[in-house]
């Protein structure tokens, strides 16, 4: 025997966009997309630097130039899978509470900074490795990438400007957040303000004008109602005047008096 509830369901598409929207996937999963779309971002720069290399026909120098750029590419991708692991678990931040102006400010934040903390992770770890190849097998690997500082320098500057830049995106975090809300409710008053007073302002100049253009209007018909309707009065008065003359006319001994005439003359 079957029950109520274990009949098929029938899925309503529409109503099930309607939940959606609804809900607050409607405005998380958007978001989730960014962070894929900044994950994804990384991965593009390995391909990158091995399209410089090709470019620059480092696999046809061979020995030591071609071992190092292998490196260096393999630091890379190290480099670019850590940044997406980074950028790609930061989409757990995307909070799923009610919708509002200051959950949607503080998922923007935190998207700009699991942004910079990532690229802090390739900074650093590229940089590092990358330098430590250059030291090993000549600076000119980098140089033909575009990085000009090779060897100690770069290992020791990656590694500091990828700590300073994962610190500076909290710092960011926080800033943006504070400056966004604090920009939003300067926003929020200068709209009160713009309600208050200059929107009974533009009333009354509407009000006005409307005004001006109903009696404009009123005027213009009024004229032409007058002429009209003097224009049918000289109308109603020619009328009656023919109308009079007609039946004078009608009344008047001497309408048939040539016809009498003929009529005389005829018999005699």
């Amino acid at each position: 025997m079957y029950s109520e509830n274990d009949k098929p369901q029938k899925t309503n598409i529409f109503r099930t966009y309607l939940d959606f929207v609804d809900s607050t996937r409607f405005f998380t999963t958007p978001f989730s997309w960014l962070y894929l779309i900044v994950a994804l971002a990384f991965l593009a720069l390995p391909v990158m630097i091995l399209a410089s290399g090709i470019r620059w026909e480092i696999f046809d120098l061979g020995g030591t130039y071609t071992l190092g750029f292998i490196l260096v590419l393999a630091a890379s991708v190290a480099a670019a899978i850590i940044a997406f692991i980074v950028a790609w678990n930061g989409r757990k931040k995307v909070s799923t509470d009610k919708i509002t102006i200051g959950l949607i400010i503080d998922s923007v934040a935190d998207l700009l900074a699991v942004s910079i903390k990532a690229q802090a992770h390739f900074i650093g770890v590229f940089g590092f490795f990358g330098g430590l190849f250059a030291l090993l097998f000549g600076g000119e690997i980098l140089s033909l990438l575009g990085i000009d500082y090779a060897g100690v320098p770069l290992m020791i500057g990656a590694l500091l400007l990828g700590y300073g830049m994962v610190w500076f995106s909290r710092l960011f975090k926080f800033l943006f957040a504070k400056i966004a809300k604090i920009l939003v409710k300067v926003i929020v008053q200068i709209f009160k303000f713009v309600v208050l007073h200059a929107i009974p302002v533009i009333y009354n100049f509407i009000a006005h004008i409307v005004r001006q253009l109903f009696d404009y209007i009123f005027i213009f018909i009024q004229a032409h109602v007058d002429y009209l309707v003097n224009s049918l009065k000289v109308l109603i008065a020619l009328v009656a005047r023919l109308g009079r003359f007609l039946l004078a006319y009608a009344r008047s001994p001497f309408k048939n008096k040539d016809y009498n005439d003929a009529k005389i003359t005829y018999n005699e």
